[in-house]
């Protein structure tokens, strides 16, 4: 049985989805109360920050493997868990911000690998730090930049725009994850994931505009006036750190993940037109 946490987000449900014809079970726990258990998937309603409710799940059911695709910030317990009920592997979804000079928990992800990194816990593991995911309506991502640029023609562009991105879709990131659980012998490993094409911001910006048929005019901002700026907005549209992160490159190769286990991801054109061509079939656009 393979016990998953996230399985209600993005990322968890386009995985459950690739999981539709495999006869696997898998056992979740959600805060959400309106789902139910199916013939395949077991879902516990409750908070995975209770340490006594995910023991007593590893007690309850022969649980052989974890994909932890939720917050970072569990992976020690689960860690710590798996080691105790001799789960076989944890393949735990982390994130490329642990590079970041400007994210504000960079140090605690650090410690986070490093310990993982040390051999401190004797369970086989699997690290993948995705990039920035986007490719549908549930994204935080492109999702809200593609909406501003149908709505406004004036875009301000925060600093230079040149700064490299490398987007990743979210199946992409699914199928990876699926494709790593399928491979037994992945394991003590860790992969950068990231999207099929390098952009620079204002390129992504740009591309975006032309799918739309828009015409839009680029005002760029000086950072030191941007960081002025954003404390005088609400926290919802973008905060003073993701302002400082989109001067930095955040474009990583994910060469091992190809050579591993096939990692090939879309391009960003054809991935941000089909996340457009959703947005509109949803009426969002």
């Amino acid at each position: 049985m393979l016990f998953v946490t996230g399985l209600t987000g993005n990322t968890g449900q386009q995985f459950l989805a690739l999981c539709q014809e495999s006869d696997f079970p898998i056992v979740t726990i959600t805060r959400d109360r309106s789902k139910q258990s199916t013939a395949h998937v077991i879902y516990i309603h409750g908070d995975l920050s209770d340490k006594d409710l995910v023991a007593q799940l590893l007690t309850k059911y022969p649980i052989t493997e974890m994909i932890h695709i939720a917050n970072i910030r569990f992976t020690p317990m689960l860690m710590q868990l798996a080691e105790q009920y001799a789960v076989k592997r944890v393949i735990a979804v982390h994130t490329t911000g642990v590079y970041s000079i400007y994210q504000e928990a960079r140090a605690q992800y650090e410690e986070i690998e490093h310990t993982i990194f040390s051999q401190s816990y004797h369970v086989p593991y699997v690290i993948v730090r995705p990039t920035m995911i986007y490719g549908n309506d549930q994204d935080h991502n492109m999702h809200k930049l593609i909406r501003f640029l149908q709505c406004s023609r004036v875009f301000p562009m925060f600093g230079s725009g040149e700064s490299t991105m490398q987007p990743v879709h979210v199946e992409d990131l699914a199928q990876a994850i699926y494709d790593i659980y399928q491979q037994k012998n992945i394991r003590n490993m860790d992969f950068d994931l990231s999207g099929g094409s390098v952009k620079t911001y204002k390129a992504i910006v740009q591309l975006i505009a032309r799918e739309l048929n828009r015409s839009i005019v680029l005002c760029y901002v000086p950072l030191t006036w941007a960081q002025k700026i954003v404390t005088w907005l609400p926290q919802s549209i973008i905060k003073e750190e993701q302002v400082k992160r989109l001067q930095e490159d955040k474009a990583y190769p994910h060469n091992k993940a190809t050579q591993v286990f096939g990692y090939q991801p879309r391009s960003f054109e054809q991935g941000i037109r089909q996340e457009i061509t959703l947005l509109k079939r949803k009426g969002l656009l």
